[in-house]
């Protein structure tokens, strides 16, 4: 009796479903556009929207044309052009849906998932026993077309606008498509929620994301490739300028940037001026930033990072830097003493503490390649230098104005945006004071940090590999 029952369930559904097709062909031929508004109306507003309304504009056996808005304000919606030719309307299917002028407003829940307009991008409705309801009657689309849609994503940490390209084609019980979604980077703390965007801020630029998608009718999946052109900003107490480069993603939610992707960095902000830079790395599901490779030209030389992995939700850590060839006249000049000046390339270990909002130089220590000069001779000498003929303070001002030294140490401390301390030991002599007679000195110099190193700024250019990949993005199709 129950198989029965169930037989005589599904053919009066059946008859159902062909009698509301035959409604909507006689809405057709009748050309009832304001009934096929209305019902379209009422069939969104069952699905979770309550506030939408749309108006037929248009409609033949054909194309129907409509004006659609999901919220009250109308800030979401847009015209709608769907192609249905008869023959495909009595299949039960839609042959296309072309979508012009449109605003969208994609809400990014904590977990990643999409809404569109509050609405759960999901598929048929259930019953209260977690089945599919087969009493819910829907009309396949065999595809989809999105134009330049302004869209907005709403996420917990802000808000980011951008422009939208949609494709999707329908392949069997899936659609797949693509997508470009073009925004400027001051919308990035909200993209990148997932990443802590609390610590991000003050961006520049522009991104644009070219996306593979799938959709299944319950959820949306997608990976992809991410452009970054000329992105600036602070990432908590880390400042940088010029990123440019393309990341693959083989998953957007949960985001998963795949290992050696390599973004190009004009300048790096870390208490240390870091320019030129390359770094390569990845971003898995566990949320950890692993850095495979990081090289800097900093002060002439080159620090390269020992690989290591953070948390960019809690950026916390030591990154140990190591120094070569660096020239320590321009390591020198950053603290801005007047009348000090240096040759010479020294080499060595710069640790850089991480915290929550700050970056320090614990214990940097750097030793010369080779012998070298050093000299201080300012033009007007501080008090505590100014000794008579004879006293110590005399004596060592004599010494700096043209000491060679054999060897050096120095060491650097310091916080980022604060005070650089250098201490330097060093072994030498100055032929013009007393014949040359073997000297060694300890000095501390300290000063405001210089944060931006001018003359290698105005000389940068993005590694040529990196430019490939830029250009290779623009290219090509999703």
């Amino acid at each position: 009796m129950r198989r029965q029952g169930m037989r005589r369930l599904r053919r009066w559904l059946v008859l159902a479903k062909v009698a509301l097709l035959g409604g909507a062909v006689a809405l057709l031929v009748l050309h009832r556009t304001d009934l096929a508004g209305a019902a379209a109306t009422q069939a969104l507003r069952r699905s979770g929207f309550p506030d939408a309304a749309v108006t037929v504009t248009e409609l033949s056996a054909e194309r129907t044309r409509a004006i659609l808005r999901l919220d009250r304000d109308g800030a979401v919606g847009g015209t709608l052009a769907i192609l249905h030719p008869l023959e495909t309307l009595l299949e039960g299917r839609i042959a296309r849906l072309e979508i012009v002028d449109a605003r969208l407003r994609l809400d990014v829940a904590k977990d990643g998932s999409l809404r569109l307009a509050g609405h759960p991008l999901a598929g048929s409705a259930k019953t209260g026993g977690g089945e599919a309801d087969d009493a819910t009657f829907t009309l396949p689309i065999d595809s989809i077309q999105l134009a330049d849609a302004g869209v907005t994503l709403a996420t917990p940490r802000g808000t980011a606008d951008g422009t939208l390209r949609l494709t999707m084609t329908r392949d069997g019980a899936l659609h797949r498509g693509q997508a470009t979604l073009t925004a400027p980077a001051k919308g990035l703390p909200a993209l990148t929620h997932w990443t802590g965007a609390g610590t991000i801020a003050e961006t520049v630029g522009t991104l644009t994301a070219k996306a593979r998608l799938t959709w299944d009718g319950t959820a949306l999946r997608a990976q992809g490739d991410l452009l970054l052109a000329d992105v600036a900003g602070r990432f908590g107490p880390v400042s940088a300028s010029g990123v440019n480069g393309v990341l693959s993603f083989p998953s957007v939610v949960p985001p998963v940037v795949a290992p050696g992707q390599t973004l190009a960095v004009k300048l790096l902000d870390i208490g240390l001026p870091l320019t030129d830079g390359t770094l390569r790395f990845g971003y898995g599901a566990k949320g950890r930033l692993s850095v495979e490779r990081a090289e800097w030209h900093w002060a002439g030389g080159v620090l390269r990072a020992e690989p290591f992995a953070i948390d960019p939700v809690a950026p916390r850590g030591t990154v140990t830097l190591r120094a070569e060839g660096v020239h320590l006249g321009p390591m020198l000049a950053m603290v801005a003493v007047d009348g000090l000046d240096a040759t010479g390339t020294v080499s060595g270990s710069l640790p850089v503490r991480i915290e929550a909002d700050s970056v320090h130089l614990d214990g940097g220590r750097l030793e010369a390649d080779a012998p070298g000069t050093l000299r201080y001779d300012p033009e007007n000498p501080p008090g505590f230098l100014n000794g008579e003929e004879g006293s110590p303070t005399a004596l060592l001002m004599g010494a700096l104005t043209d000491f060679r030294y054999d060897t050096l140490s120095a060491t650097v401390d310091g916080q980022a945006g604060g005070e650089l301390a250098i201490g330097i030991a060093i072994r030498g002599s100055n032929p013009a004071f007393y014949d040359g007679y073997p000297v060694a000195l300890n000095l501390k110099v300290s000063g405001a940090l210089d944060r931006i190193l001018r003359q290698s700024l105005d000389t940068y250019r993005i590694p040529e590999t990196v430019r490939d990949r830029m250009t290779e993005f623009q290219r090509r199709n999703p």
